[in-house]
């Protein structure tokens, strides 16, 4: 009987095996190499995920308030103007499926939590949510030590760059060769110099920012609405088990974004949001969507978000939404 350690022994292949071996390690061990040196790159660029996970760790017992959502919750709350010691966890693109994997995954570490605000815009409840799958879930288990996959997880499953190679090239660019990241983020990860939009490159012009056109959703997706619908309830019943207060934002629009939204749309979210403020009695809701006479041309960023002038007035709404709960 053949010797087995002979075998399997490197030395019992043949020269083409070699050759394809030697072949394989010469061109898989410089992709890592290339690899390691962009994931070390990207881990430290300050983007607010990460100033955001820092914050968590360091302040997470004095927390009070959460807040959740997407860019325009984003734009929208500094938490550094907070009446209440604060944390903004809302990021672009970010959904309620999110929203509710980051509360789950972060309360335990919150004990002082008393309130959560989060975001149900124009046309959140028609827009479907991210799959198992998304690329932010590396993102929040990496920074938050949030599990968003829903699933056991791999180590590959922190590793930032491979979660959105396209996303993270960019910012590499960027940030370390063409210096146009003009972001300047507090201690929370609000960026405090966000003006860079469509509304200051027209320079506040009403006259040209009623001319100027931009993306809106007026799709409509009953299925859609009806899935989101049961699923934000289930994240009402979950704040209302905790004993947590909840603020409901519709954050403030532009008029031109006002007059372009589905009103079919808006009469399904609104007549959703009457009916949980009726049934929770921990429920609050702040609708600044429609103010355009606190928010004019120069407290936005674009069509739909606040800059962080706009953020001064919205936050200071929300504390006084905040005085009220007392």
């Amino acid at each position: 009987m053949p010797d087995q350690k002979k075998t399997l022994s490197i030395f019992s292949f043949s020269d083409v095996q070699l050759r394809f071996l030697k072949y394989c390690m010469g061109f898989f061990i410089p992709l890592i190499i290339v690899y390691a040196i962009l994931e070390i790159l990207v881990l430290n660029i300050p983007i607010n995920y990460k100033v955001f996970g820092n914050y968590l760790n360091k302040h997470a017992p004095e927390i009070e308030v959460m807040a959740l959502g997407s860019s325009q919750m984003k734009c929208g709350f500094n938490p550094a103007l907070s009446d209440e010691s604060a944390i903004n966890l809302a990021s672009t693109s970010q959904h309620h499926n999110e929203d509710f994997q980051i509360l789950k995954g972060t309360i335990n570490r919150i004990p002082n939590l008393k309130t959560v605000i989060i975001e149900v815009s124009y046309n959140h409840l028609e827009l479907p949510h991210h799959p198992k799958d998304y690329w932010k879930n590396s993102v929040y288990l990496k920074y938050y030590e949030v599990n968003a996959f829903e699933r056991p997880t791999w180590a590959k499953d922190k590793l930032i760059y491979l979660a959105n190679a396209r996303f993270y090239s960019h910012k590499l660019m960027d940030h370390y060769f063409y210096k146009t990241d003009k972001s300047q983020l507090n201690e929370y990860g609000f960026d405090t110099n966000n003006y860079e939009g469509a509304f200051k490159k027209l320079n506040y012009d009403e006259t040209k920012i009623a001319e100027h056109k931009f993306k809106i959703i007026t799709r409509e997706d009953l299925t859609i609405f009806k899935n989101n619908t049961a699923y934000l309830y289930k994240m009402m019943d979950f704040m209302k088990e905790k004993n947590l207060n909840v603020i409901i934002c519709t954050a403030p629009l532009y008029k031109t974004y006002l007059n372009k939204r589905n009103p079919n749309i808006v009469r399904r979210r609104d007549s959703v949001l009457s009916e949980i403020l009726k049934k929770y009695k921990n429920v609050t809701i702040l609708d600044k969507e429609t103010d355009t006479l606190q928010f004019t041309a120069k407290d936005f960023l674009n069509e739909n978000h606040l800059n962080p002038d706009g953020a001064k007035k919205f936050t200071a709404l929300v504390n006084r939404k905040l005085d009220s709960l007392h």
